[in-house]
């Protein structure tokens, strides 16, 4: 688990030094796509699931290169960020204008599909 958990940290630290040629892989406005917003971190979430006895057991993680708008909008109060671990899609929203009442220190929601993956499954 540890030594996992360290090849982990050193391929991230890899990565972060090859940051310079990614861009933005989240949603932005069409006008203004992705492509045209370098990243400057990696957004990092490990995957997992619980298992019988009820601990967390990471066996993936989720590595995203993230732009510094968007870096922003997750370390601020004001955005919620879905994002659809099948097929990469992603979609800000406002809070404010959310239906539910997401807890004040929600700001990632993972999805395992969403209606983009569900609509060319049923082509």
């Amino acid at each position: 688990m540890a030594l996992d958990l360290f090849e982990m940290q050193l391929d991230l630290l890899t990565a972060q030094a090859n940051l310079d040629n990614e861009t933005c892989g989240l949603m932005h406005i069409k006008s203004d796509p992705a492509e045209n917003h370098p990243a400057v971190d990696y957004l990092c979430n490990r995957m997992g699931y619980t298992d019988p006895d009820g601990n967390a057991v990471a066996d993936a993680e989720l590595r995203i290169p993230i732009c510094q708008d968007c870096m922003e909008a997750l370390l601020g109060e004001d955005w919620i960020l879905f994002y659809c671990v099948h097929c990469g899609e992603s979609q800000w929203m406002l809070k404010d204008r959310a239906k539910n009442g997401y807890p004040k220190d929600t700001k990632i929601i993972a999805l395992r599909s969403c209606p983009k993956c569900h609509k060319s499954n049923l082509v």
